[in-house]
């Protein structure tokens, strides 16, 4: 019964590659590591391209906000030093 329909259900479709592509591409993009675990099936590839890029957004605010704090004290420290001078 589940062998009846294997060759549709198991046929590239122009979706499905697309959506392996997209998956590829963003995992590469965003340098998350190939790994040994990786989605068996398209909902899961789906629900990981959704977390890749949530996940990518979320570090470059981080990244962004530490950088802002880091800038903002040498600002700090150059306005003392010309008080100072």
């Amino acid at each position: 019964e589940l062998e009846l329909n294997i060759k549709e259900i198991t046929e590239n479709t122009p979706w499905k590659l697309y959506l392996t592509s997209l998956y590829f591409t963003i995992y590469t993009i965003t340098s998350v590591g190939y790994g040994d675990i990786g989605p068996k099936n398209y909902l899961e590839t789906c629900v990981a391209i959704f977390m890749i890029i949530i996940s990518g957004i979320s570090w470059a605010i981080l990244l962004g906000q530490v950088c802002g704090v880091v800038a903002s004290l040498s600002e700090e420290e150059s306005e003392f030093r010309a008080t100072m001078d």
